[in-house]
C-alpha cells in the first residue's frame, strides 16, 4: 500500500499557524493586519525637536527646558536629541532662529525711516510675546541664523539709509532692539505687575490705596498713582519707542552729538 506521502516541515508549521491565527486564541506575527501609520510615532527629526521644544516653553515655561525633558516629551532617549542637536546651546539658538523667522521684515520703503523702525518693533514684540519664554533665551544668546541676520539687516537698513554714521547706527540698532526685547520679557504671563493691574479689582484695590497713602509723604503717589498702575501696556511700548525713535532723529539732526 502507497505510503501518504507527509507535508514538508514548512508546510506544517504554516498551516499550524494558520489553524492557531483563525481559532481565536493565539495571534500570529505574518497573519496580523499591518498596523496604520498613523499610529507609529513619527520619525525624529531635527525640525520635530525645536517644535518640541517650543510647546514645551510655552506649556512648562523656559525653565523646564532641559534636553532629558526634552527627550521625555519625545519618547526617546537624550541621545537621540544630542544626534540632531549638538548641545542646548546651539538648540537655544535653533528655537530663536525658528521663532524669529515669523517676524515679518519686508518693510514698506515709502515710509520714513522712523516708521520702518517703529513697525519693525512692533512686529517683534507681537512674536515674541507670542512664545513666552524665547525672549529670555535671546537675552542669552546672540543668534547668527538666517532668520536672525534677515532680522538685523532688516533694523539696520534703515538707519543706514537715513544717514547714520558707522557708529551711532550700531548703537541704535541696539537700542531699538534692547527695547523690544525687554519688553517682551516682562509679558503679561510673567510679570506681577502686569497681572496685578490687568484684574479691574485689584487695580482698584491698588488705587484706592494710593489713595490713602499720607499727601505730605508721598504727594506725587497720592496724585499720580492711579496713572501709573494700569492697564496700558500697548500703549507704554508706542509711547516709549517713540520717544526712543524720536531721540535718533534728533541725533540725526546734530552730527556733533553722536549717541
Amino acid at each position: 500500500m502507497a505510503q501518504r506521502q507527509q507535508p514538508a516541515p514548512h508546510a506544517r508549521a504554516t498551516a499550524a499557524s494558520a489553524a492557531a491565527a483563525t481559532d481565536g486564541r493565539v495571534r500570529s506575527l505574518w497573519f496580523d493586519p499591518p498596523s496604520d501609520d498613523q499610529d507609529r510615532r513619527p520619525r525624529l527629526t531635527r525640525d520635530r525637536v525645536v517644535a518640541e521644544a517650543l510647546a514645551l516653553i510655552a506649556e512648562d515655561g523656559i525653565q523646564a527646558l532641559t534636553m532629558r525633558s526634552l527627550a521625555a516629551r519625545l519618547g526617546v532617549v537624550p541621545g537621540a536629541v544630542y544626534h540632531h542637536v549638538r548641545n542646548k546651546q546651539q538648540l537655544q539658538d535653533l528655537i530663536l532662529d525658528n521663532v524669529l523667522a515669523e517676524v515679518d521684515v519686508h518693510l514698506d520703503h515709502a515710509l520714513g525711516w522712523t516708521d520702518q523702525l517703529k513697525v519693525l518693533a512692533h512686529r517683534l514684540r507681537q512674536v515674541l510675546e507670542q512664545h513666552p519664554g524665547v525672549a529670555g533665551i535671546l537675552k542669552s544668546r546672540d543668534p547668527l541664523g538666517p532668520h536672525s541676520l534677515a532680522l538685523a539687516e532688516a533694523f539696520l537698513e534703515p538707519l543706514e539709509a537715513a544717514g547714520f554714521g558707522d557708529r551711532d547706527a550700531g548703537l541704535a540698532f541696539f537700542l531699538l532692539v534692547d527695547y523690544t526685547i525687554g519688553f517682551a520679557v516682562s509679558s503679561t504671563s510673567t510679570s506681577v505687575n502686569e497681572q496685578r493691574v490687568r484684574d479691574p479689582a485689584t487695580r482698584a484695590q491698588l488705587h484706592q490705596f494710593f489713595r490713602s497713602l499720607p499727601p505730605d509723604q508721598f504727594p506725587a503717589l497720592v496724585a499720580l498713582g492711579e496713572h501709573v498702575w494700569v492697564d496700558n501696556r500697548d500703549e507704554r511700548f508706542t509711547a516709549g519707542l517713540h520717544v526712543l525713535v524720536d531721540g535718533l532723529e534728533q541725533v540725526r539732526h546734530s552730527p556733533s552729538d553722536p549717541i
